[in-house]
């Protein structure tokens, strides 16, 4: 017989936060239906915006000789994996509910509840909560994993691992130029202005908006939205371009109209998926970073290429010329074009595209539902020219030996970019793997630590010290990406570089290390000088 809400104890408990740092993620845990057999426990997670939790990592377990059944689970939601954005994962990205059978209901029941989570630069360290069942109470009450009576102690900050150094502490995920930023500001070269200007805008979107307004930073976007023109991408079509809106459209106007429908390409498509994205939480990095995106560039590019050399012909201006007899053909044949030269541009300045996706997205977030027309506001931005240069383009004269040598020039880039994205995509299928980490130390041996806190010493250079486990996936794209760039490799030189494995940072003597440097998160980057 079930016992009355009241009996059973509804009372919700909050675990704690892990003692070595602020989780993001809240648990609550509460029993909703008792009996002498049985207990079945509701367990609610908080999952902020732009925050995951791996669904594989989530684990509800009991003490020995009681068995946990699934009542209750939600589906998992289905995102590009970190490492292989060609694959699939599966991630609770809102908050949700779940209940879970406890059988036999034996006395002094404890429940486990497990779980791991990243946002899109950190990943959080996994958590692990043990509850045991108060019986006078009728609620669960959170203990230490190895007592029974005791609520989770807090852990102390151990200052010895510093052993008298300046500490500089930083985490998540960082790209080369981020990286190097890092460095800078530790040895005190970085520029305070950082969210002035272009780069400020890159960096931090949201912070740029926050700090000049609207105004500035819609002017921004449009121009932004220009300098697309000028891309490495781009600027190989600019043959196919005049013969869409140049050589077969005859008259200025007509010019004119034709570069409209060119630019109207553009803003439809970074308008289009920008609202797309925004609407259904879709990541449009993972589809910039997916090898199926970088083999379908170098596919366009090795078919622009073979075009400009010849090889066969694309006859685009029949389409655009009056004598068609169908004049709709030129429109829809500059519409197409205009929405791939975008998408090809979106491949060279991800960034930008990304920044203003991330802006929009956030202030979208917030409420602001006008936001959601900012990606339009690029595309415009690189309209804006087309319109003007087909309505000049329009009265050329007709292109001579020199048009031939500009095709050939292009086509010879054009296929140095292909092999670029074919190597991108060659990359991305590959099976990803494990990096080693040379030199790698576990975390809390003190011998290992000091060796290398003795050796920075004697060689006089500060100590850089990567902390890193083999369940963090940004830990693996920055060993593949950031740590390979050169100019990181360069920077480092100049330092003692040790990595620590963190594999278990909720156990001794991690726990007390990364407690130590305040690191809450993996990546996470201290500098001791």
């Amino acid at each position: 017989m079930l016992l009355p809400l009241a009996l059973a104890g509804t009372l919700t408990v909050s675990a704690q936060p892990p003692p070595w740092g602020s989780s993001p993620f809240a648990l609550t845990v509460e029993p909703v239906a008792v009996t002498a057999e049985q207990v079945e426990v509701r367990v609610s997670l908080s999952i902020p915006d732009k925050h995951i939790l791996y669904a594989d990592a989530l684990k509800v377990t009991a003490g020995t000789g009681v068995t946990v059944t699934a009542v209750k689970v939600p589906p998992p939601d289905k995102k590009p994996d970190l490492l292989d954005p060609g694959k699939q994962v599966d991630v609770y990205a809102h908050p949700f509910e779940s209940v879970w059978r406890l059988a036999p209901r034996t006395s002094g029941l404890r429940l486990t509840v497990a779980y791991r989570g990243c946002d899109d630069k950190v990943c959080f360290m996994p958590e692990s909560h043990v509850f045991r069942f108060d019986e006078v109470a009728g609620r669960f009450v959170e203990t230490a994993a190895d007592d029974k009576t005791e609520t989770v102690p807090p852990v102390v900050s151990d200052g010895s691992w510093a052993q008298g150094l300046t500490v500089e502490t930083a985490g998540g995920y960082m790209s080369a130029k981020e990286f190097l930023t890092f460095l800078d500001q530790v040895e005190g070269k970085a520029s305070s202005d950082s969210g002035a200007g272009l780069s400020g805008f890159l960096r931090d979107p949201v912070v740029f908006f926050h700090a000049h307004g609207m105004l500035l930073t819609l002017l921004l976007v449009l121009v932004g939205g220009v300098l697309l023109n000028l891309t490495p991408c781009v600027l190989p079509m600019i043959p196919i371009n005049l013969a869409i809106i140049g050589a077969g459209a005859g008259t200025r106007n007509r010019g004119f109209l034709l570069g409209s429908a060119y630019g109207a390409g553009m803003v439809l498509v970074y308008g289009g998926l920008g609202w797309i994205i925004l609407r259904s939480g879709l990541f449009f990095g993972a589809l910039q970073a997916s090898p199926w995106f970088s083999l379908t560039v170098a596919v366009v590019f090795v078919a622009l290429a073979l075009a400009l050399f010849d090889v066969f012909v694309i006859d685009i201006a029949q389409w655009v010329s009056p004598k068609g007899g169908n004049r709709s053909q030129g429109f829809i044949a500059a519409l197409s074009a205009g929405g791939l030269s975008a998408l090809l541009a979106g491949a060279c300045v991800a960034p930008v595209v990304l920044a203003v996706l991330l802006l929009a997205g956030s202030l979208y977030a917030g409420g602001a539902k006008s936001a959601q027309f900012l990606p339009f506001v690029l595309g415009l931005g690189m309209a804006l020219p087309w319109p003007f240069a087909g309505a000049g383009l329009s009265v050329l004269p007709v292109p001579g030996l020199w048009m031939v040598r500009v095709k050939q020039a292009f086509g010879v880039f054009l296929v140095v970019l292909a092999a670029y994205y074919f190597h991108l995509a060659w990359v991305g299928f590959a099976p990803a793997s494990q990096v080693a980490r040379e030199g790698s130390i576990a975390a809390g041996d003190r011998a290992a630590w000091d060796a290398k806190v003795a050796q920075a010493r004697s060689e006089g250079k500060p100590l850089f010290v990567d902390f890193w486990a083999t369940w963090c996936k940004n830990c693996s794209v920055m060993e593949e990406t950031t740590f390979k760039d050169d100019r990181v490799k360069a920077r480092l030189a100049g330092y003692v570089v040790v990595k620590v494995q963190a594999e278990k940072p909720d156990q001794s003597p991690a726990k007390e290390m990364l407690a130590a440097f305040d690191v809450r998160g993996l990546p996470g980057f201290v500098v001791l000088k």
